[in-house]
């Protein structure tokens, strides 16, 4: 999954970010126009990317613009020096979250990952989704109680329909949650290709053979146990 990282002394941010790329998490840096014009451009359901902002004169104006414009993406301020007065501005401008450098390892994937769930619905660091656990923490989910090991971009693609769950995720949004407007774009299948991959590995090590991952036509997937959706049409 990818991060989107504004700073003008984005330096500042070097710790934190090695923190992430160790996790999988891939920063894509950002300038003045991502918030005046660029983001605009972003498919409207992709919410769960989210924003680390070093401190500058220009940040505050950027996030009050991001939520005046509906933006809902996690939005996190990193500084280099306490002031809780600031900080209280940052806030109450729409930020998520207000730190102050340098963190400990693994507080800002944390953070990032305890706003994301909620503003999903889910309150605990996992899910459990018929044979499978899916976890909000950076961690491979489980099948059966064995680890499924996936790919950077499997996991990512997978977290997307994990965190949405049972709730239908469309195609687009999975595309710019995972690749958003990094340099090299893919081609338009690839979400595809990848969401097959997936669903064979849940389906090889499934004990009822369930994929798991549902194709809503036209719409989507989603995630949720092939014979849950037999028994719901059933009644």
């Amino acid at each position: 999954m990818h991060i989107y990282l504004y700073g003008p002394g984005a330096e500042s941010l070097a710790g934190a970010l090695a923190d992430l790329e160790a996790d999988r998490w891939v920063p894509v840096s950002v300038d003045d126009d991502f918030f005046e014009r660029a983001f605009g451009l972003m498919e409207p359901g992709a919410a769960d990317t989210p924003i680390l902002m070093a401190e500058s004169a220009r940040t505050m104006g950027h996030i009050a613009r991001l939520r005046k414009g509906g933006c809902r993406n996690p939005i996190l301020v990193l500084r280099q020096d306490r002031n809780p007065e600031a900080a209280v501005a940052m806030l109450d401008a729409g930020a998520d979250d207000d730190l102050v450098a340098p963190l400990r390892p693994g507080e800002l994937r944390a953070r990032i990952n305890a706003i994301t769930r909620r503003a999903h619905g889910h309150a605990a660091s996992s899910v459990q989704i018929g044979d499978v656990t899916a976890y909000f923490d950076g961690r491979d989910p489980d099948v059966a109680g064995h680890p499924m090991r996936l790919s950077q971009r499997e996991l990512a693609i997978f977290q997307q329909i994990a965190l949405a769950s049972p709730r239908i995720v469309s195609k687009s949004v999975i595309y710019d949650a995972v690749y958003g407007m990094a340099e090299a774009q893919p081609f338009d299948k690839v979400i595809d290709v990848y969401i097959c991959r997936i669903r064979k590995k849940i389906e090889e090590m499934s004990p009822a053979a369930d994929p798991h991952i549902q194709t809503v036509r036209g719409r989507g997937y989603k995630l949720a146990p092939e014979q849950a959706e037999i028994a719901r049409a059933a009644s």
